[in-house]
């Protein structure tokens, strides 16, 4: 059951930073005033975030976690938000 333990740290881990992230994009909206960005400028940043997530996924999986699709989804997600505030 030690598997069923680290991945519940792990999806615990995740809904921080969603939480965190959430209180970011709060921030965020109130001194952006909703601009948006180019297509130019969101294809480059998802390239970076799939890059990113790349890396962690391996990473983790080498460690000998396996990453389902929902804690993949989530990480991208975080990571999209994470992006703008680096």
């Amino acid at each position: 059951m030690e598997t069923q333990h680290t991945l519940t740290e792990r999806l615990d881990e995740v809904g921080h930073k969603i939480d965190a992230a959430e209180q970011m994009l709060k921030a965020r909206a109130d001194w952006t005033h909703g601009n948006a960005l180019t297509q130019k400028e969101l294809l480059a940043r998802y390239a970076v975030i799939k890059r990113r997530l790349n890396r962690e996924i391996a990473d983790l999986e080498a460690h000998g976690h396996h990453v389902t699709a929902l804690e993949a989804s989530l990480r991208e997600w975080w990571l999209s938000v994470n992006l703008t505030t680096r």
